[in-house]
């Protein structure tokens, strides 16, 4: 049995415009919804057959505009244009067509989708216009489709010599949203229409839009023959011999967007009216005559003018869509040939009026004493305004998806943005310290490192909530030392722990195995924000990381990590806040504590992608204890954390330190940023003071002296103007395609987001530097490439 229309297919069927989609730019025809056979005369298979065929329709006059359209879209996405087409029968109709060039996911557009509505009825004036010039027919036949074709409520007032405002003209969205025609309204002041009250508010609109000789904008609601609304108004003075004579005013209806904060319960609550009221009636088929009885709703809707008693089924097959009648045959057949009672089916059915509709039936078949099938009964559903909340729901989606994007790309370059000053800052620093200066002088520039630190502590908060948020966070998996891990975690708190007088304990059940398979950034950074938070609110007392056996099988083992403290506590109401982004349980802990209330909320995102939770026991008061339980397999041998974190260099042996100290090689630093050359130029001069160093502000500058004369190694900024590093990067990889020896390239950026290592290895870099750089990291990385280079 063919499968059932897909959903896109039901909710654009039931529109009377017509749906498209074009390829571009070859304008190939991809798709149109059948309400296309009512406007030209052919159905949708023809033009799926001649792709291309679209544009015979179109007058030849009007073909420049088309031609127009398709030529400036790339720029401006979006279109909208009136054009004449001819159906099959050479009948010239007016059209208006508007849609969006739809781009993929690496912003390449390859499709255009649009409506085509056809409004010819809109122009009631077209007869005047046969012994008028073309350009005249024109442009009276554009004002008219502006005006009675907007969807706004359009409306002319003209200022006359009295100082009257005297209401000329309205559109028909004016008419339709109001009530109000142009025969009750024309040639009326706003007081004669609305009376004193209203009448006077919308004269001194009137007023101000003249006062300030250009549009204004406000919010108007009162009450019409139509019901009360809520519109957005612009008023717009036009000038007239140099004096304001008319205002055009366009006014939009807002209700909706007004009523925004309880729009879900309205669309449930409008869901459920239209399942209750949307029964296009009942039917009632006698299988033994082949006949069936319509109820009166039900012939309204479906029915032609002949009685709706005893109609033959032939009529009834007769409305099923073209695309459905096959599939339809084939289940009633299955279904009356079986035992089934009850049964439902969705298909498309032509209305009255000729419109196809998307139609659920749902039905239940009566058998006499014997079992014979004698009646099948059913009632339809007209599922259109459930279609319609079905695209509403999906757009909100689709626009809710685009911020989150949005989001990201801030994040993103923010932490780029505050890293670059933190790299001056705390590298100057660092340089500083160790330089002669007395004690109180490195005192305070301690503070201005630990400073700078702490910040950039709270950016890479925010870039692992950003990465968990987005789902881009990835666990590593690495044979890890566990009792070592945990103990260096627990040791970088003793002396913050100790200046309190807090004593700080670590309690490792013995039957746990020595090596495990887990992400050891990851498990450090959780450990380090409990044991952190928990020093933190703890005046005095003690602080004790304790790690259990909870269960083993096989090589696999679950083990709960315990941190409790002796701290203030937390209050009952305030532990629902504790998980929830930028937020901590009072907000006088931010004052007296500060922290971003980011913490806990990345430390549970990150045992959730663990498959564990973190639980809380706490007493305001008396202290806190925070757990979790995780399942890691055993292994027989790991890494320790020295070797996973430590960032500073392998010990070396006197003479290669003196070794290092005397290279004589040539680095070129491309570098747009002032400060960032100065601070790599004074840490390696310090370090390897026979050093050549040479500097490029972009990349063009940077393949400019490349092929001058080529250095020992290059480090490369990311984030440049005229050139960035990628684009410098690959020039200069092209350059080097039929040499045997390659310049190594280490990038150097501030950009620390989730994507940038990957395209900077991608480019044909060798390495990977963040800012704020690390001395230690820099010569390390500086030695390895060096030594690489020379071998």
């Amino acid at each position: 049995m063919p499968n059932e229309p897909s959903l896109e297919t039901k909710i654009l069927s039931d529109f009377e415009d017509i749906v498209f989609s074009l390829g571009y730019p070859n304008l190939e025809i991809l798709y149109t919804s059948p309400s296309i056979h009512s406007l030209t005369g052919y159905d949708s298979k023809f033009f799926l057959e001649q792709k291309i065929s679209w544009q015979k329709f179109v007058h030849h006059e009007d073909k420049k505009i088309v031609k127009q359209t398709i030529s400036t879209i790339r720029n401006i996405k979006r279109f909208r244009l009136r054009l004449r087409i001819f159906t099959k029968n050479r009948v010239m109709k007016y059209v208006e067509c508007r849609g969006r060039l739809i781009a993929n996911q690496n912003n390449d557009s390859y499709r255009i989708d649009g409506i085509l509505t056809d409004i010819t009825d809109l122009l009631p004036l077209r007869h005047l216009f046969q012994d008028a010039s073309i350009d005249i027919k024109h442009l009276l036949l554009e004002n008219n489709m502006i005006f009675n074709g907007s969807q706004d409520s359009m409306f002319l007032i003209e200022l006359t010599d009295s100082e009257q405002f005297v209401i000329r003209r309205i559109n028909q969205a004016y008419e339709r949203s109001t009530g109000i025609t142009q025969q009750m309204i024309q040639g009326k002041t706003p007081i004669e229409l609305l009376g004193e009250e209203v009448g006077s508010v919308v004269i001194n609109n009137f007023k101000k839009a003249i006062q300030a000789k250009k549009t204004i904008s406000y919010e108007e609601s009162f009450k019409m023959p139509a019901g009360t609304k809520i519109w957005i108004t612009e008023l717009t003075p036009i000038e007239v011999e140099g004096k304001f004579k008319y205002i055009v005013g366009a006014s939009k209806d807002i209700t909706e967007q007004k009523l925004a904060e309880s729009a879900l319960k309205e669309y449930n609550e409008r869901y459920s009216l239209i399942l209750e009221a949307s029964s296009d009636g009942w039917f009632d088929w006698d299988l033994v005559n082949n006949t069936v009885i319509y109820s009166r709703r039900w012939w309204l809707e479906f029915g032609n003018d002949e009685k709706q008693e005893n109609v033959p089924i032939g009529y009834w097959q007769s409305l099923i869509h073209p695309d459905d009648a096959g599939w339809v045959g084939e289940f009633l057949e299955n279904i009356l040939s079986s035992q089934r009672e009850t049964f439902e089916f969705t298909f498309q059915m032509k209305k009255r009026k000729g419109n196809y509709v998307h139609v659920l039936s749902k039905c239940y078949i009566q058998r006499d004493d014997s079992g014979n099938k004698i009646r099948l009964l059913g009632s339809n559903t007209d599922l259109t305004e459930t279609k319609k909340i079905e695209y509403t729901l999906r757009h909100a989606k689709e626009l809710a998806e685009a911020a989150n994007i949005a989001k990201g790309n801030f994040l993103a370059n923010m932490s780029h943005e505050i890293r670059t000053p933190l790299n001056g800052i705390i590298g100057f620093t660092e340089l500083l310290l160790n330089s002669p200066l007395q004690e109180e002088q490195k005192d305070y520039l301690r503070n201005i490192s630990l400073s700078g630190k702490s910040l950039l502590e709270l950016v890479n908060q925010i870039l692992d909530f950003s990465k968990i948020d987005s789902g881009k966070l990835e666990l590593e998996s690495i044979n890890t030392n566990l009792v070592d891990l945990v103990q260096s975690t627990i040791d970088l708190f003793r002396v913050s722990a100790a200046s309190k007088g807090i004593v700080l304990e670590l309690d490792v059940d013995p039957i746990l195995p020595k090596y495990v398979a887990l992400d050891p950034l990851r498990l450090r950074q959780i450990l380090s924000n409990l044991i952190g938070n928990a020093v933190k609110f703890t005046h005095e007392g003690s602080v004790k990381l304790t790690l259990t056996q909870k269960e083993r099988l096989g090589d696999f083992v679950s083990i709960e990590f315990q941190v409790s403290d002796t701290g203030i506590g937390i209050d009952l109401k305030a532990r629902s806040r504790l998980f929830d982004s930028f937020s901590q349980a009072d907000t006088s802990i931010t004052r007296k504590y500060g922290g971003t209330g980011l913490g806990l909320t990345i430390t549970n995102e990150l045992l959730l992608k663990m498959n564990s939770k973190l639980n809380i026991k706490s007493e305001l008061g008396v202290g806190s204890q925070f757990s979790f339980i995780i399942t890691l397999e055993a292994k027989t041998s790991g890494e320790k954390a020295s070797t996973i974190f430590d960032d500073k260099l392998s010990t070396t042996s006197e003479s290669n330190l003196i070794q290092n100290l005397n290279l004589k090689h040539e680095i070129l630093i491309v570098e747009d940023n002032e400060l960032n050359r100065k601070l790599l130029s004074k840490l390696l001069q310090k370090k390897y003071p026979n050093m050549s160093l040479r500097f490029a502000i972009d990349g063009v500058e940077a393949l400019a002296q490349f092929q001058t004369k080529k250095p020992d190694l290059i480090i490369m900024d990311l984030q440049m103007p005229i050139m960035d590093g990628y684009t410098a990067t690959m020039e200069i990889r092209k350059l080097e395609e039929n040499q045997n020896k390659k310049t190594p390239i280490v990038a150097l950026t501030a950009g620390a987001f989730y994507t940038v290592k990957d395209s900077a290895m991608e480019s044909g870099m060798d390495d990977f530097l963040t800012k704020p750089v690390s001395a230690a990291k820099l010569y390390e990385t500086i030695e390895k490439w060096i030594q690489s280079s020379s071998v």
